[in-house]
């Protein structure tokens, strides 16, 4: 069954009240217009099954899409089909094995230890999103790409800019904020490389520029794939850890149950990206005609799967709005990493990072309080909390 125009209301995607708690639209989307042409042009596929297969669906592309004032993000594996998507993430599997995790994991340990022992000597109050999330997230992918952890919340402003248009919400005041966000990375970048061709060593962008040498990446590519790691390696892994803290500030029986508890922990974890999804969709583009349901799309048509009703889905998750760490494995096969090709490749390092802050958290404190009010930040894309001021004892 496909809806259209002029139900707009069913998406308002500009909507603060939408932005604020999509839920209640994704609920009657996903009753009313399972698959819905919205009036400006695209058709929207909320339910889980619909979107968990055409998310891995290889004839959808993501490279013949229009990404507008975005475009430089074809230039990375977020934008790109096989073969040229193979190619890209081949070059930076190995960064993310097990054995590079577990090195990666000790880091961020380092960061958080670093980050605990400060707020502890300042009375145990800090800002759970800049001085604990971001900053071990941003200083561990620095770790990674092997250079000094420099202008952090000017990279976090340009990353959030450059995610304001990537919802099918954006408008012209939004393209202008990302086009200045996308010109103040490829600087930044640029001087990055230049200190790396003067100075090499054996992190990411290294290795970057070695494959650039050895002709299996464009300058284009190095530049803009250092930029989408800067952003994954903070972004959603923030928002992640940033959510858990505040889950267990506002239910402070899972301090307890987190930290004796061990094998509960990636159930936890996974509810935290279930329930609160960071990035809400995605688009593809229709290659060839395409059945969803019972509504044909014709090739030439923008998907937008909706991963956020996805995982808020009852015929995948009972009682979808519910917290429950307890999910059976089979029902916790939730869609925020996305899946197929376009799979994150670093999933396992958000999770392993995210369980070194709460384990970390649980083990040195009993409470885990709110301290004031957290600012949220969201658009129609991103899920994201600004500020979440917590107190430690």
């Amino acid at each position: 069954m496909t809806i259209e125009a002029p139900a707009a209301e069913l998406l308002p995607f500009r909507d603060p009240g939408y932005r604020a708690d999509p839920a209640p639209y994704y609920a009657r989307l996903r009753a009313e217009a399972p698959v819905y042409r919205h009036p400006i042009g695209v058709y929207v596929v909320s339910r889980y099954e619909d979107v968990a297969k055409l998310i891995r669906n290889p004839t959808l592309s993501v490279r013949k899409l229009d990404f507008g004032v975005a475009d430089p993000l074809h230039d990375t594996v977020l934008g790109q089909d096989a073969p040229d998507h193979t190619r890209l993430r081949r070059i930076t599997n190995r960064w993310f094995t097990p054995k590079a995790v577990e090195e990666w994991s000790k880091v961020m340990q380092a960061s958080v230890d670093a980050v605990l022992d400060k707020a502890v000597e300042a009375g145990g109050t800090l800002d759970a999103v800049d001085d604990l999330a971001l900053r071990s997230t941003f200083e561990t992918i620095c770790h990674i790409f092997g250079v000094e952890p420099t202008k952090m919340l000017e990279i976090q402003k340009a990353t959030y800019d450059i995610g304001v248009s990537l919802g099918p919400g954006s408008d012209e005041d939004d393209w202008r904020v990302t086009g200045e966000a996308f010109e103040w990375y490829e600087q930044h970048n640029r001087a990055l490389i230049d200190h790396k061709r003067a100075h090499p060593g054996s992190g990411l962008i290294d290795h970057f520029l070695a494959e650039q040498d050895a002709g299996n990446m464009t300058e284009n590519e190095v530049i803009f794939s250092i930029l989408l790691f800067f952003a994954v390696g903070h972004l959603d892994i923030k928002h992640l850890i940033v959510q858990g803290i505040r889950h267990m500030a506002e239910h402070p029986e899972y301090i307890g149950i987190y930290r004796d508890q061990p094998d509960i922990r990636p159930g936890f974890i996974n509810e935290v990206l279930r329930i609160e999804t960071p990035e809400q969709m995605v688009s593809r583009l229709t290659t060839q005609e395409t059945v969803i349901g019972d509504t044909t799309v014709p090739a030439g048509e923008v998907l937008v799967l909706l991963i956020g009703s996805a995982n808020r889905d009852p015929e995948a998750f009972p009682d979808p709005d519910r917290f429950d760490h307890n999910r059976p494995a089979a029902a916790s096969q939730h869609l925020a990493f996305g899946s197929g090709q376009h799979g994150c490749a670093g999933q396992v390092l958000a999770r392993a990072q995210a369980d070194v802050v709460f384990t970390t958290l649980v083990n040195r404190f009993s409470t885990i309080e709110l301290a004031g009010e957290p600012t949220f930040t969201h658009t129609e894309f991103l899920r994201s909390i600004a500020h979440l001021p917590i107190r430690l004892r």
